[in-house]
């Protein structure tokens, strides 16, 4: 440990290590036409109050799922809705609505990248802590915080760093759009947040950083891999790899407590995020014995969560269950 909790370190690494280097991305032409209007838009909405951002993207939303109705994705998105709510199957106009609702809060997510940075200091933001969690952390020893994508998920980064005063560092997946890439890693310059891409180099960084410096982790654990998201599992296998993994392994390297959190929106521009009691699950033993067991952990915790709040989940368009078949749907 290089220096104590309450004195914000900059991780050692030059920060251009954070942004996506070349990933598959749009078709050029479709980039060269949508990359001066992101970048535009994005521009106008950082200067507007905060309010105005998810509500610009809602309004949007409803266009854009016009246009995507007939993609496989969008099919499955509604199918799956119906498959995992709570109190399914619902009725045709209940499941509609919440499926509207799911657009709605995606367009409003991409919108509010423009203000993540702004919304602590404007009273938008809350903190749920029934445990009593942040209180109890360790002041000079890393916590790893296991996330999932529900509402504007890049609160979970900014919450930790700039609300919860941790030094953290994590891992983020790009998106395919290399304008939408740079979008990011600007807004997370202007906050302070260093996340690698995907890769062995950032795979060091990370265990140097976490293990050999005393950074805490952030990991979100329903990343996209092989086309599919893992957890939660759904009463699928658990994943063997992946994030979940990541964070299980690194907590036990560290003895670290492993602290999940979400962020949910509470209403049209105003945000709450939840902290979670730190999971108990079994560490000794075997390693592969105890990684197993923290991945079953992270599955019991976030999988209830998901369901109750379907809508505020952006993977959901990333979950392929077994059954579905697009030709019945």
């Amino acid at each position: 440990m290089t220096a104590v909790r309450g004195r914000r370190r900059i991780p050692p690494v030059a920060f251009e290590e954070t942004h996506a280097r070349q990933v598959p991305g749009e078709p050029r032409r479709r980039e060269t036409v949508l990359g001066p209007v992101k970048r535009a838009v994005q521009e106008i909405l950082r200067r507007l109050p905060v309010g105005f951002a998810p509500r610009f993207g809602r309004a949007f939303a409803p266009l854009v799922r016009h246009l995507e109705r007939r993609r496989i994705y969008a099919r499955r998105l509604a199918w799956t809705f119906g498959r995992l709510h709570p109190r399914a199957p619902l009725a045709a106009a209940e499941q509609d609505a919440a499926v509207r609702r799911w657009w709605q809060g995606a367009g409003a997510i991409l919108a509010e990248y423009a203000t993540i940075e702004r919304l602590r200091a404007a009273g938008r933001l809350e903190v749920d802590d029934p445990h009593g969690t942040l209180a109890g952390l360790p002041a000079d020893a890393p916590v790893v915080f296991a996330c999932v994508h529900l509402g504007p998920f890049e609160l979970c980064f900014e919450s930790v760093l700039n609300t919860f005063g941790r030094e953290a560092v994590g891992t983020w997946q790009p998106e395919p759009s290399r304008v939408s890439n740079r979008i990011l890693h600007e807004m997370r310059a202007r906050y302070g947040l260093y996340v690698f891409p995907p890769g062995q180099r950032s795979a060091r960084h990370l265990h140097r950083l976490v293990i050999g410096e005393g950074f805490d982790a952030i990991l979100f654990v329903d990343e996209v891999r092989e086309r599919q998201v893992h957890l939660p599992a759904f009463g699928r296998p658990l994943p063997e790899r992946g994030n979940a993994s990541v964070a299980i392994k690194l907590a036990l390297r560290t003895g670290a407590p492993v602290v999940p959190i979400h962020v949910l929106r509470s209403s049209a521009a105003r945000y709450r995020v939840h902290v979670g009691a730190p999971l108990d699950f079994q560490r000794d033993g075997a390693p592969e014995c105890a990684t197993r067991a923290g991945i079953a952990a992270l599955d019991r915790h976030f999988e209830p969560v998901v369901r109750q709040n379907l809508d505020q989940w952006y993977m959901l368009k990333e979950l392929r269950l077994p059954d579905f078949d697009p030709a019945r749907v």
